[in-house]
């Protein structure tokens, strides 16, 4: 895992990985990446986690498990971590959220899970859809039209 990590520093990649690497153990692994930030996908470990990714310089990628009822750790996950830290994602086609949950998952599900955060966050669907939109053209590196 060290070395796809140190070639990512290289070329000022952001680093994209997968919730299952997200643990404990692999994050000495990813803080090597800290540079070139990146993602931590489908994000499902503890606030704690979460925050120690933040101080890295990563996103937490929050998806269509938001929206679950037994989604309890990650809703304190939501709660805790800025907006500033956080990306919508699908996981297409897996992990649609309710109410279609069980059904093949897309980009025009992320609807449900803006919602949900901005039910969590205690602010308009608006703002999260504009917050989320400017996180993920910081994590992509990309210009924004004005």
């Amino acid at each position: 895992m060290e070395r796809p990590i140190i070639m990512l520093n290289t070329d000022n990649m952001p680093a994209f990985c997968r919730n299952q690497c997200a643990n404990t153990k692999c994050a000495k692994h990813i803080s090597k990446a800290y540079e070139c930030g990146g993602v931590i996908h489908c994000y499902s470990y503890s606030p704690e986690m979460a925050e120690e990714y933040v101080k890295m310089g990563f996103f937490i990628g929050m998806g269509g498990v938001l929206t679950f009822k037994n989604a309890k750790k990650l809703v304190r996950c939501a709660e805790r971590i800025p907006l500033s830290s956080i990306v919508l994602e699908t996981d297409c086609p897996y992990m649609a959220p309710e109410p279609n949950r069980g059904k093949r998952n897309d980009s025009s599900q992320l609807i449900y899970v803006a919602q949900k955060l901005a039910e969590i966050k205690g602010i308009t669907e608006e703002e999260v859809k504009q917050a989320t939109t400017e996180n993920a053209h910081r994590l992509y590196r990309l210009t924004q039209n004005k």
